[in-house]
């Protein structure tokens, strides 16, 4: 009797760590009645932003997707970094673009703090080997070198883990990457109150099948729109929780004080969060059975 029990218990494990490696790696399987949890320039609490360990620790927690952005070096290798400039976040002083590889290797990354630490600055190929069927990628800052990211993606077979962003119109989008168009996930990103992007709204709707929508909605409800109307559409709702001014005031800090915060988002019809706080926004939404 106890081998039978400790047989099944044996199983369900194996079925469960089966389950927890093939749940997160595909774009077009995730699915649209939970929330997707996107860690900001991965999880940078723990580890550099934009580093190897951002996006481990963010795998390690159980994060759906990392936010990374992407610089180009002086011999057009493509690596992770915010800024136009290398001051903030290495050891170094200058744009990526005055640097090769080899000497942007030579640098260290500094924490959140400014801190020297020992890790060095990764290619975007470094942050795909070890993201590879385990964590979803958002290209920020890096549309403008689809053209350079799409190739490697493709190579990998990464195209369904991989979501760029933009801000053009669709006949922009259309005018440069029409050829690869239907081999990507794209969401343009919509500043709320701006009318130019309202009819890009209508105008991806009409000509195209967007992922989904990014949504910077101001510090307050003024210019706010029926998400949940859109999502009849069946395209996905991506709101910021970084800043206040990206989701009307609620913002990831308040949650410390107020473990509620997130509710939100949920009321409103959003179902994918960028968060600076993956372990608060995971553990919220497994509260609600809303966490793949």
């Amino acid at each position: 009797m106890l081998n039978n029990k400790l047989l099944k218990l044996f199983l369900l494990i194996i079925s469960s760590l089966h389950f927890a490696q093939q749940k997160k790696i595909s774009l077009s399987a995730f699915p649209d009645n939970k929330v997707m949890v996107v860690a900001h320039r991965g999880d940078w609490r723990e580890a550099p932003e934009n580093s190897v360990w951002a996006v481990k620790k963010a795998i390690e927690k159980g994060v759906d997707m990392a936010e990374i952005d992407l610089a180009m070096t002086k011999d057009s290798v493509l690596i992770l970094m915010h800024d136009n400039t290398i001051d903030r976040t290495t050891t170094g002083k200058g744009k990526p673009s005055d640097f090769t590889l080899a000497e942007i290797k030579k640098l260290h990354l500094r924490d959140g703090l400014g801190v020297e630490t020992q890790m060095s600055v990764p290619t975007l190929q470094e942050i795909l080997e070890i993201s590879d069927g385990k964590i979803l990628l958002n290209l920020d800052k890096g549309f403008e070198y689809i053209k350079q990211v799409y190739p490697l993606v493709k190579k990998r077979n990464m195209l369904d883990q991989i979501l760029f962003k933009g801000h053009e119109s669709y006949s922009e989008f259309n005018q440069k990457y029409g050829d690869i168009k239907n081999e990507i996930h794209y969401m343009p990103i919509i500043q709320l109150g701006k009318e130019e992007d309202l009819k890009k709204i209508s105008e991806y709707l009409k000509s195209y099948k967007v992922y989904g929508f990014e949504f910077t909605i101001g510090t307050t409800e003024k210019n706010l729109i029926d998400f949940k109307k859109l999502r009849e559409t069946k395209v996905k709702i991506w709101v910021n929780s970084l800043w206040p001014h990206h989701n009307a005031g609620n913002n990831d800090d308040l949650v410390l004080d107020h473990p509620n915060i997130y509710d939100w988002y949920i009321d409103k019809g959003v179902n994918i969060i960028q968060t600076d706080r993956p372990k608060e926004l995971i553990h919220y939404l497994k509260s609600k059975k809303l966490y793949f």
